[in-house]
């Protein structure tokens, strides 16, 4: 068993696995803004590419396979590699209570090795948790392979969240497209932080393993919500952006579980977290499971962010940009969210 429950020093112990590019830079942006809660972990088939990575470790996938130059897009040997190196990769998750697993789904490496070191890491007891991106509409192959990732990855990963790349850019149109693929990658790497850093370091309501596990254990499909409120009515903003913005093509009305995370300054109060918890969660079951935690950031200021989790639902995927249009509350909507990334 990973750790015991009744050792009063008890901490658990988390691990950030990121597979394939995206994946990849993905560990590299977490591990440079200095995170404490989880080790960094990076496998890839590039070898370029993983150089060029910081990470606390780093694993070149089958290299036997594909001497270091990438599985070619080629899901079936990204797989192939993850195999090939299954005792590297055991080795480097063995005894992490909770797993994230991270990858853009639809090319070779991410997609075809993520189920698989999905199943790997179930295999030795941990808590997997799957952050994958879908790609745009207009990727017509990548996203038959990506609905065959998402597939093969839903039986092995205890909670899938997935991030549509075209209904987070349907709020920004017009950002040149590296800012808009950091964009992207951004929003997962808060959003994984997120999560660790609520678990392990100090909160003003605190949230634990047991928490997180008991909403995200064999929960299936996630969406994820980010919002962000400043000024007099920061509460009501922070709400109303986080339940008009889901990254996925989905009907959270009547949702089972949730997962609530609100950071605010050193003035927030725990009547405000807890508004903003019930706004957020308000169009969920009456018996929905809700776990709720806030950590206090001096560097906010006046700000709440607010990162929601709800697990449970049915994805609506590749049904293509929701607008590409922006309103006048979208474009402060991005506008906060570009800044704080």
């Amino acid at each position: 068993m990973i750790g015991n429950p009744d050792d009063i020093d008890f901490q658990a112990k988390l691990a950030i696995v990121g597979l394939g590019g995206a994946g990849s830079n993905l560990i590299n942006r977490i591990y440079n803004s200095g995170i404490k809660s989880a080790t960094t972990i990076a496998l890839n088939t590039d070898a370029k590419h993983l150089n060029m990575i910081g990470a606390h470790k780093k694993i070149l996938m089958g290299k036997t396979i594909t001497q270091g130059l990438g599985a070619g897009g080629f899901p079936e040997i990204g797989m192939k590699c993850a195999d090939a190196s299954r005792n590297e990769i055991q080795d480097a998750i063995n005894g992490y209570d909770l797993v994230f697993l991270a990858a853009g789904m639809g090319g070779g490496t991410g997609g075809g090795s993520i189920p698989l070191v999905a199943q790997m890491a179930r295999e030795q007891g941990s808590l997997v948790v799957a952050f994958v991106t879908y790609p745009f509409s207009l990727e017509r192959s990548r996203k038959n392979k990506a609905d065959w990732g998402i597939q093969q990855l839903t039986k092995n990963a205890d909670t899938t969240i997935i991030i549509e790349n075209d209904r987070l850019l349907s709020y920004a149109p017009n950002l040149p497209i590296e800012k808009a693929f950091e964009l992207v990658d951004n929003v997962a790497a808060n959003a994984v932080k997120g999560i660790a850093d609520t678990i392990m370091l100090p909160s003003l309501i605190n949230l634990d393993f047991a928490d997180v596990r008991a909403v995200m254990r064999d929960a299936g499909t996630a969406v994820i919500n980010i919002g962000i409120g400043s000024g007099p009515d920061k509460v009501q903003k922070a709400i109303s952006s986080t339940r008009q913005h889901p990254l996925l093509n989905i009907e959270t009305e009547g949702g089972k579980s949730a997962l609530v995370h609100v950071t605010g300054s050193t003035s927030l109060t725990i009547e405000e977290a807890t508004r903003v918890g019930e706004g957020v969660t308000e169009n969920l079951d009456e018996k929905a499971n809700v776990i709720f935690g806030s950590r206090l950031s001096p560097e906010l200021a006046d700000q709440i962010r607010v990162m929601s989790i709800i697990t449970g639902v049915k994805a609506k995927l590749g049904e293509g940009p929701v607008r590409m249009t922006q309103s006048a509350s979208e474009a402060r909507w991005l506008d906060s969210i570009e800044s704080i990334l």
